[in-house]
């Protein structure tokens, strides 16, 4: 099943990239995928860092995912494992992998910020300041960035991932070009170092008690 194209440039060439056996997630489908997303993330340490309280994370993750969502439909790959949603991934070629304010205003952002709240935005505009800053000096040449794959806690220990990663590496493996990705939960360094990552990094954020690992996984 066809979901979709995109290119990344490699020298003077353009590479497609064509995703087959998934399903492409489509505008419709946003708002549940955020809810899929909201619960697979919501004990996730930034997540506990910009929202302590369970009660306003749990109100707030959802515009945050459908924003983010938003983003990678327009500017990246969103993809999921079937038209039930059991697991999502995002994924962005290196040029569009920071996320600008611009490119949030530019997708339903204004609503997100307000609901929000400034200390939250700022918060959050601090850590992934700090995180794009290392992602650009340890990844200069052009790659693939996992922005965010989750599984709906249902699915969970299913294989879903092996899934969601399996058919993007058949396309983009032999095209000579890395991946990477962040986290924050060392829970998910095995899961990552299965599917053939390894850590190219590990650093504390500043003024936030958060370890973040960024992770290649080399062609």
């Amino acid at each position: 099943m066809f979901i979709g194209k995109l290119g990344i440039r490699k020298g003077n060439k353009m590479v497609g990239v064509i995703l087959s056996d998934l399903t492409k997630l489509s505008k419709y489908q946003i708002k549940l995928a955020s809810k899929v997303l909201s619960q697979a993330f919501h004990n996730d340490p930034l997540l506990l860092y910009l929202f302590p309280d369970s009660t306003e994370r749990e109100n707030k993750l959802p515009s945050m995912m459908e924003l983010l969502l938003r983003i990678g439909i327009k500017y990246g790959i969103v993809h999921t494992t079937s038209p039930k949603l059991e697991g999502i991934a995002v994924w962005f070629p290196s040029y569009k992998a920071k996320v600008t304010t611009c490119m949030g205003l530019l997708n339903g952002g204004i609503s997100y910020f307000f609901k929000l709240r400034s200390k939250a935005v700022k918060k959050q505009n601090r850590f992934y300041n700090y995180v794009n800053s290392v992602h650009e000096r340890l990844m200069p040449s052009h790659h693939w960035y996992l922005s965010i794959i989750g599984i709906n806690p249902q699915y969970q220990g299913r294989g879903l991932s092996r899934v969601l990663f399996g058919s993007i590496f058949n396309q983009i493996d032999n095209q000579n070009i890395p991946f990477f990705l962040d986290t924050n939960n060392e829970k998910n360094i095995r899961i990552f170092k299965r599917f053939g990552f390894k850590i190219l990094k590990e650093y504390e954020i500043p003024d936030t008690n958060i370890v973040n690992w960024a992770m290649i996984r080399n062609y």
